[in-house]
């Protein structure tokens, strides 16, 4: 099965999603029968190029690597400088990548690059929470009556997979209520406050490390794991969309140091928790530093690891973690989701 892939965003988890199916294009061919050609590769800032056919993905590389622009390689038959929006509207292709920086106060322009590409009856693979988060059920409906897949496994925990498990392995199990740690770089942070750092000497340990932007604040202000709250929400539980000024959050900027000290005689921890339940009829969803008891199953998620706790109405409580940030890590969740629709 061959799938002209047309790639939106090429910062930290576009490039690594390239490198990756163009290291494991003989595997996945010769496991899978899916032979993925990148055909196109949209920017805001580094250019456009489409070739109808494929695009070199090692020339790709090693062009951008070294001009910093997606338009700069001499490969033959390929085309440069046509807008994102035309490219989407009007050239061929099976499936749209879309993995731009997200954009938490409007989701676009790339909730409507999705809406364009599903109305086309193409389908959406995305990494980016913004349009998830602000126009998640509009999209669904979308591609559910265009016949498109619309896959988002890498929005919320990178590659660990949370809304497969319940497509797959949980059907017919009911979420009530959910409790997360959904943001790797506050809960660095909080670990680094836990041994005595300040936070401003945590945020600069965090930032040296790669962990957080140089804009921080989504992270640290709770507005990020406020996001992934309400997306869970509404994929997992059918929820509305839930505006951030309906949202609780407090984040760990004016952490107060006795947290600490209070969780320590318990021998718990402090993390950030998004909490969502639904009460008489409506979702309530709230981000705040809480101290978590030692026997907690989120207690012992460190480090850039994230964890969610799912309590069901078959199964009581399910948990799972694993890494919550990396872009090789959100990249293998946008190739898993890629052969989920491909019947692999």
């Amino acid at each position: 099965m061959e799938l002209k892939i047309f790639l939106a965003g090429f910062g930290n988890v576009g490039r690594a999603f390239t490198a990756l199916i163009g290291e494991k294009g003989t595997e996945l061919l010769g496991s899978y029968g899916l032979d993925l050609k990148l055909v196109g590769v949209a920017t805001r800032s580094k250019g456009t190029a489409f070739n109808e056919r494929s695009l070199d993905i090692p020339r790709l590389l090693a062009s951008e690597k070294l001009t910093g622009r997606v338009d700069s390689s001499a490969q033959e038959g390929v085309s440069v400088g046509m807008p994102a929006s035309a490219m989407i509207q009007n050239l061929d292709y099976d499936l749209l990548v879309e993995c731009t920086s997200a954009d938490l106060y409007k989701g676009e322009p790339s909730s409507s690059y999705m809406m364009e590409t599903l109305r086309r009856g193409r389908h959406v693979v995305t990494s980016n929470k913004g349009p998830l988060f602000y126009n998640y059920h509009n999209l669904k409906k979308v591609a559910l009556a265009k016949g498109a897949e619309f896959l988002f496994e890498g929005t919320v925990m990178t590659g660990t997979p949370v809304f497969s498990l319940f497509q797959r392995c949980l059907r017919g199990s009911r979420v009530l209520n959910i409790e997360g740690v959904l943001n790797g770089t506050s809960n660095f942070i909080l670990e680094m406050m836990r041994r005595g750092s300040s936070f401003e000497k945590a945020l600069m340990e965090v930032q040296r490390r790669g962990y957080a932007e140089p804009d921080p604040s989504l992270d640290v202000d709770g507005w990020d794991s406020a996001s992934k709250a309400s997306i869970l929400a509404q994929v997992l539980m059918g929820a509305p969309f839930t505006p951030f000024s309906d949202i609780q959050v407090e984040g760990v900027r004016s952490i107060d140091p006795d947290l600490f000290l209070q969780a320590e005689r318990i021998g718990g921890s402090v993390r950030l928790v998004c909490r969502v339940e639904k009460r008489e009829g409506f979702h309530s969803i709230s981000v705040r530093p809480e101290i978590l008891p030692s026997n907690h199953p989120l207690c012992s998620i460190s480090g850039i690891t994230n964890g969610i706790l799912f309590m069901t109405d078959s199964l009581g409580e399910v948990c799972i973690s694993g890494a919550g940030a990396g872009p090789f890590q959100t990249a293998q969740a946008i190739l898993m989701d890629i052969l989920s629709l491909a019947g692999s």
